[in-house]
């Protein structure tokens, strides 16, 4: 005896639906976990663009305000206006970001995990003075750290091609002077940005004589 298998109106039986629906449902799934891995992979394709165009702007930034240097330090109170250490660094700089006029004294630091700028009005006419109140301004965040570099070579020694130093004392680098400065940032993820630039090796303006 034999059995017929039940069809619908439009003549596809009841097994021919169910196989169909099942299709139905794993091409569903296979194009929304497409789609789902396209939506994850466009979000970290824009965060690695975000990422790579803030972390131009801080190129550019870092480079112009090295540019921008004032070689000039306090005879009164050595380091005040220039400080040279090893995760951080202090000096006088054309460049002004969070004020609309300049010069102004410059300190960048990593604190807290994210790269800081404070920056504090100078006045010629008054060097020596209490300086205003400093603003800061986060640079960069999830910074491992920050390493500076300072070039030293010998100032009667032409062909002098210098050493690297972490830090900058006047008192033991008499008879050098300081050619380049180097950032090196290191991220949390593992990423490296070296920003190196040469010191303007003239006298600064308004009669400040290079003192570093």
């Amino acid at each position: 005896m034999c059995c017929r298998r039940q069809k619908t109106e439009d003549g596809f039986t009841l097994v021919e639906l169910l196989v169909a629906v099942a299709i139905s449902a794993i091409i569903a799934v296979v194009l929304f976990s497409l789609l789902g891995g396209s939506i994850s992979n466009w979000k970290k394709a824009e965060a690695h663009m975000n990422n790579s165009f803030h972390r131009g702007n801080l190129y550019i930034l870092l480079s112009t305000k090295l540019e921008s240097i004032l070689q000039y330090d306090s005879k009164v109170e050595p380091g005040k206006y220039f400080s040279a250490e090893p995760d951080r660094i202090l000096f006088l700089s054309y460049q002004s970001v969070l004020f609309h006029y300049f010069p102004v004294l410059t300190e960048i630091y990593v604190e807290n995990g994210k790269l800081m700028m404070k920056e504090t009005p100078f006045f010629w006419d008054r060097p020596n003075t209490e300086l205003p109140e400093p603003r800061e301004m986060e640079l960069a965040d999830h910074v491992k750290k920050l390493e500076m570099g300072y070039l030293m070579r010998a100032k009667v020694k032409r062909n002098d091609l210098g050493n690297w130093e972490d830090h900058y004392d006047p008192d033991t680098e008499k008879g050098k002077i300081m050619r380049d400065i180097r950032f090196e940032i290191t991220w949390e993820e593992g990423d490296t940005m070296v920003v190196t630039h040469p010191l303007p090796q003239k006298e600064n303006t308004r009669n400040a004589k290079r003192r570093f």
